[in-house]
């Protein structure tokens, strides 16, 4: 627009120099309002330079608004590319926040159900005093158990002289005897002169608190109980030589009645011998004696030893399912006693159902066959609840 007014101050100001000479040259006169000819060029040049001042300035404005226009365009897709990173960073950033949140929300959930499951589950306060201890033993006490009823019968047929069934020499038997008490000689025998020294377990074979004492497979108390038994029972009877016919279907027919007689007492003695021994079975192997195993489960509720003191430490803490759970395995400790204390009674059963069999015989109040069958009925009591 500048250059525009200069040109037109400067073809106004020489137009004005141009009037005043005029009016100079020709003041004698009155010139013509209008003079084509010199008018005209004038116009023509002024039209000429006002158009190329208008192109000019065209062209000026028409680059400026191009440039202008080109700026704001690059202006608009900067802020617009701006404003497109800005939403995307805060997208990403409300994404990345709510993941945050979730992962954390997880988490602490995650962290309560471990909590609740621990407090419900976990050794220390939901599963009584100290668990897998506890499975492994009663696992072992059941096992146990279930192998001593098995070899209660392999141990009386290879570890009773007199066992049913069995016909032995007595004279082999007394000397097999004689020397199985000679470890619990006493003073008392050597002065008498049933032996010739005092035995490493004097009067063992004698008493039958041994069949008590805790001993393992092999030792000299194990033998001692051994010999205890094979003293109450008896020795075995004869062989059947030269036994034929009547005689011999009647010796064996009074065998068989004094073994039924003697079997539940027999089995009662080795139950015990076996309940107290630490004896190898079957399947288990050797082992602690189940009444010492017992014993300690029963301690360590029962009070006075350190398994006492850990288990009530561990109880204090236990919550009501750990309660709870304690209290189911106390109860089926419980009922393991109940068990043998059952086993006890059957065999106490069927020894005084042979007692009174036997008596019955001896005094003549019933018959043969009724003598017999009892013996038998006693036999059978035995081989089903003491010698399976």
């Amino acid at each position: 627009m500048k250059p525009f007014k200069k040109l037109v101050t400067a073809s106004l100001a020489g137009f004005a120099c141009y009037a005043g000479v005029m009016s100079q040259a020709h003041s004698a006169t009155c010139p013509p309002q209008y003079e084509n000819t010199w008018v005209s060029p004038q116009f023509l040049n002024s039209t000429a330079v006002l158009n190329a001042a208008l192109k000019s300035v065209d062209a000026s404005l028409s680059t400026q608004l191009i440039f202008q226009s080109e700026r704001l365009n690059s202006a608009v897709a900067v802020l617009t590319k701006q404003k497109a990173l800005a939403a995307s960073q805060l997208s990403d950033a409300n994404r990345t926040s709510a993941q945050s949140v979730a992962t954390g929300l997880g988490a602490l959930a995650q962290t309560e159900r471990v909590k609740a499951a621990r407090f419900d589950y976990g050794g220390e306060f939901g599963q009584g005093f100290s668990p897998c201890e506890v499975y492994a033993t009663r696992s072992v006490i059941a096992s146990r158990d279930a192998d001593m009823v098995g070899e209660l019968n392999s141990r009386v047929q290879s570890e009773v002289m007199a066992a049913p069934g069995r016909y032995v020499a007595r004279s082999e038997a007394a000397s097999q005897l004689y020397q199985d008490n000679e470890a619990s000689c006493t003073e008392d025998m050597v002065k008498a002169g049933l032996c010739k020294a005092v035995g490493a377990t004097p009067g063992a074979s004698m008493s039958v608190a041994t069949l008590f004492d805790t001993a393992a497979e092999g030792d000299e108390t194990y033998a001692a109980k051994n010999a205890f038994i094979n003293n109450i029972v008896g020795l075995p009877d004869q062989p059947m030589e030269g036994l034929k016919g009547a005689a011999r279907d009647s010796y064996m027919q009074a065998k068989m009645r004094r073994d039924a007689v003697i079997s539940p007492a027999i089995a009662s003695l080795k139950a015990l011998q076996l309940n107290y021994s630490g004896v190898e079975g079957g399947e288990t192997g050797p082992g602690v004696p189940m009444a010492q195993m017992l014993r300690d489960e029963v301690g360590r509720y029962a009070g006075g030893t350190a398994a006492n003191e850990a288990w009530t430490r561990t109880m204090a803490a236990q919550n009501e399912r750990g309660a709870m759970v304690e209290l189911l395995k106390i109860k089926a400790l419980d009922m393991a006693q109940q068990v043998h204390q059952l086993r006890q009674y059957e065999r106490i059963e069927a020894s005084l159902a042979a007692l009174v069999a036997a008596e019955a015989q001896s005094n003549g109040l019933v018959g043969v066959g009724d003598v017999r069958a009892d013996e038998m009925n006693a036999a059978k009591n035995a081989a089903r609840q003491g010698i399976k």
